[in-house]
């Protein structure tokens, strides 16, 4: 009677695998001929990632994160421990058997269309691959049986006009491409967010220079330019830019140290996070929805530099009981910029002043409620860690209400600003 071996599969959110130490070799250098100085004119070194030596199997898939290229890797070598894939007459688009094989496993990020890019470094390499979505723990047995079939199957050979290019892109046309076709890419496929799946490579010869692969989620982006702006210089300034997308467990989609401002791809519906700093200036922390590009096709932020007198005006903050009590649910979002800003510079010692609309009839009332509101947000600052010996709190003065209402009543066309809250910068100490 033949047994079976089950390969129990953990489920990857669970799962601690082993992964082998990234160890690099160097592909053989290519001599070129002398220049009229006498100096050699070589091909720069390119370093490969040796890929983890149990990736054969699929129990120890690498994990790829996607929109972040892996690689140029080093060729896999073997089929490994166990021969997971092996076409049979109820299996028929897949390898015949595992040459050298390398397994990857991805989580979705978010829903949209798949797509991939195996680039190989030589051209004249022939690489295949499949796509399998993860089902559950016994998926690699449901690999051994045959039961668990790719999505996607490419095992053409190569193209000389892809330069060995193959992958998935929206333009394929088939998702299971035969040996008898030159077609580098198969069709995309719908994925969904969270949906875990498994990607395998072989290549039917040894040897070869490696390959870079890269896999990514195409949705409708929305690409505003962004920009950061000095308005003192009225240029704009290179920034080193930190983005998070939150919805995608806080995934960073860009990391530049100098970023010189330009188009960015944001997801529709999406909440990000963006931190921006650049020596001489107030950093800036800010959270936003990506619907705001529905109507905005630029984002310009102001850059200002640290300096005594800066001023921030804050006008959605809110306040509650007289009008003096912070709305904390409600006006967190606007005050944490500036709460973040304010902890990444702790050279800066600031007055919170606080602002009402007035109509003159009651000037004691109104510089009291202004005050009380600076002392709320103060009392914010103080309760989310910045030190209370950095600020103080300062309302409006008798003259400046009186001023305010008198050019409402003289009907001088004044409207109340929105301003609610205004830090100013009032002293610098130098480490």
């Amino acid at each position: 009677m033949a047994v079976m071996l089950l390969f129990m599969l953990p489920t990857p959110e669970v799962v601690a695998q082993s992964k082998a130490k990234s160890k690099t070799s160097t592909a053989t250098k290519s001599k070129s001929k002398k220049g009229k100085k006498g100096k050699k004119d070589e091909k720069p070194v390119v370093q490969l990632t040796e890929l983890p030596y149990n990736c054969n199997d699929c129990l120890y898939a690498v994990e790829l994160s996607p929109d972040v290229p892996y690689g140029p890797a080093k060729a896999p070598s073997g089929g490994g421990r166990v021969m997971e894939i092996r076409r049979e007459k109820n299996n028929p688009d897949v390898f015949e058997i595992e040459h050298n094989t390398a397994w990857f496993k991805f989580k979705v990020p978010y829903s949209g269309k798949l797509i991939v890019n195996l680039t190989p470094q030589d051209p004249k390499d022939d690489y295949d691959f499949m796509v399998y979505k993860y089902t559950d723990q016994y998926f690699q047995n449901h690999l051994i049986s045959g039961k668990a079939k790719p999505l996607l199957a490419n095992l053409s050979m190569p193209d000389s006009a892809a330069k060995g290019k193959v992958g998935v892109s929206l333009t394929g046309r088939n998702k299971i491409i035969p040996k008898s076709s030159t077609d580098p890419f198969c069709a995309t496929i719908d994925v969904a967010k969270d949906e875990y799946y498994y990607l395998v490579i072989d290549k039917p010869l040894n040897g070869g220079g490696g390959f870079t692969l890269n896999v990514s989620i195409s949705v409708d982006f929305f690409t505003p330019t962004v920009t950061f702006h000095d308005p003192k210089i009225r240029k704009n300034v290179d920034v080193d830019i930190l983005l998070i997308e939150k919805n995608t467990d806080n995934r960073i989609v860009m990391k530049n140290p100098a970023f010189k401002g330009g188009k960015v791809s944001f997801v529709p519906k999406f909440d990000y996070v963006m931190y921006v700093k650049k020596d001489g200036y107030f950093s800036v922390y800010k959270e936003f929805n990506a619907n705001i590009f529905k109507e905005d096709t630029i984002m310009k932020i102001t850059m200002n530099k640290v300096e005594r007198g800066s001023k921030f005006e804050i006008s959605d903050v809110f306040f509650e009981d007289g009008e003096t009590k912070l709305m904390v649910k409600e006006s967190e979002q606007a005050l944490n910029e500036y709460l973040q800003m304010l902890k990444n510079q702790p050279e800066v010692f600031f007055t919170i002043k606080g602002y009402v609309a007035s109509y003159g009839f009651d000037v004691d009332k109104d510089v009291q409620t202004s005050l009380g509101r600076a002392e709320s947000v103060r009392q914010y600052f103080k309760d989310n860690g910045i030190e209370e010996n950095r600020m103080c709190a300062q309302g409006m003065t008798k003259s400046e209400v009186k001023k305010a209402a008198a050019e409402v009543l003289n009907n001088k066309g004044y409207n109340f600003k929105n301003v609610r809250i205004e830090i100013i910068i009032t002293g610098i100490e130098k480490y």
